[in-house]
């Protein structure tokens, strides 16, 4: 590697790092809002990996996890590294996939779950603290963040029992929102830095996984029918555990059924405006109701297939001269 090169690698990784310390910087002086952008610190740092290699990688997150560690704080600076470090992993992978990508997805989650799991356990063994309470340590920084706000809008009674009834849910539904994020960012994530690694002519775009071919196996129909019996038939602790593990399997079948929505807006020749006043209209007007209808057009496309039913005609081409 010349010095022209080496060069450009280290600016490489300068504009890396110092995006993903972005959201740190924020956090230090508003801890809520950096808070929130700190999911976009993964991004830069699972793209550096992704082109440079894991063991490049791997030194730019405990380098962010380190400056987080004397900044923020030790528990802060791990809790970024044993998260980011799997994400980016995953991420990398999945941007790379050449098998269905549902599995890469899939995969990805769950090396950062059981990267997450594992953590704790050892963090528990270490202080002595019991799994249960560390697990209501880490939900309850939400309560604690909605007493501050109904105690500041000054809502009304009815009001704030509403909001503390949403905490509540929050609290018991933690395990699975955490999972459908998680799987909304890896596939997000990893189409950004696919996208960015064919921009750089890093990889080939033939053979690799497309979204557009996003279609879950029939066994996971069986997992699905099996939670929703257990959360209608069930209370209590089982229920909660089903949601928990339905949310995520929904998610997964939410994304199939925003693929099938984009093939028949694209069979339709919506234009772009059109398709986003759709989206936008029923995520706005009718949320709820939105991703359960797109998560079940997502399972029944498992018996109906409509890519097949309604294919996309593609014009000829026309005769050369």
């Amino acid at each position: 590697m010349t010095e022209t090169s080496r060069g450009r690698e280290a600016g490489l990784w300068l504009r890396l790092v110092g995006f993903a310390l972005i959201p740190l910087s924020v956090q230090v002086f508003q801890p809520t809002i950096g808070g929130s952008l700190g999911i976009l610190a993964p991004l830069p740092l699972a793209y550096g990996m992704a082109r440079r290699g894991y063991l490049e990688g791997t030194a730019a997150v405990a380098f962010v996890a380190l400056v987080t560690s004397i900044v923020i704080g030790a528990g802060q600076g791990l809790y970024f590294l044993f998260e980011t470090l799997p994400l980016c992993f995953g991420i990398g992978w999945t941007a790379r996939s050449r098998t269905p990508l549902y599995g890469s997805v899939v995969k990805a989650v769950g090396l950062v779950a059981l990267t997450a799991f594992a953590a704790v356990g050892v963090f528990g063994l270490v202080t002595g603290t019991p799994p249960a309470q560390l697990y209501q340590d880490t939900v309850q920084q939400m309560g604690l963040f909605m007493d501050g706000v109904t105690q500041t809008t000054g809502l009304e009674p009815e009001q704030q029992q509403q909001m503390y009834w949403i905490v509540s849910l929050w609290q018991r539904l933690f395990i699975g929102i955490w999972l459908s994020t998680l799987t909304l960012v890896v596939i997000f994530y990893s189409l950004l830095v696919r996208g960015w690694l064919l921009a750089a002519k890093i990889i080939e775009e033939e053979g690799l996984a497309m979204l557009t071919e996003w279609r879950l196996p029939f066994y996971f129909v069986g997992a699905f029918v099996a939670l929703a019996s257990a959360v209608l038939l069930t209370s209590g602790l089982a229920r909660d555990v089903a949601l928990n593990c339905l949310i995520p399997l929904g998610t997964l079948y939410g994304i199939q059924g925003i693929v099938i929505a984009g093939h028949l807006f694209t069979r339709w020749a919506l234009p772009p405006f059109f398709r986003i006043m759709i989206l936008a209209f029923g995520i706005i007007s009718v949320p709820l109701a939105t991703m359960i209808i797109v998560a079940l057009g997502g399972l029944f496309d498992t018996w109906l297939d409509f890519r097949r039913r309604w294919p996309i005609e593609i014009p000829p081409t026309p005769p050369q001269a």
